[in-house]
């Protein structure tokens, strides 16, 4: 199984939503510049975010990363859906 990218999220979920340049940057920082970048873009958005969703998003990101075989991409979720259908 791939695991996917980074706590971002992987390419197939932000295909279309972000500048693929813009992801490849995002692809290359270390856990550390990640954690910079968006605590920054916490700070930009300030109060359009609501409190608690940061917290949750984190939550989320830590059980993943605690368990990377649980999860799939988003890619992987529509082959093993088109695979059922078709089964």
């Amino acid at each position: 199984m791939t695991r996917a990218r980074s706590t971002v999220g992987t390419t197939a979920y932000h295909e279309g939503m972000v500048n693929p340049a813009l992801m490849e940057q995002v692809d290359q920082l270390s856990p550390s510049e990640l954690v910079e970048l968006r605590d920054a873009i916490q700070t930009k958005l300030g109060d359009d975010v609501p409190a608690g969703q940061w917290a949750i998003l984190e939550q989320r990101v830590a059980e993943a990363d605690g368990k990377p075989d649980d999860y799939v991409t988003l890619d992987e979720w529509k082959a093993q859906r088109a695979a059922r259908r078709t089964a």
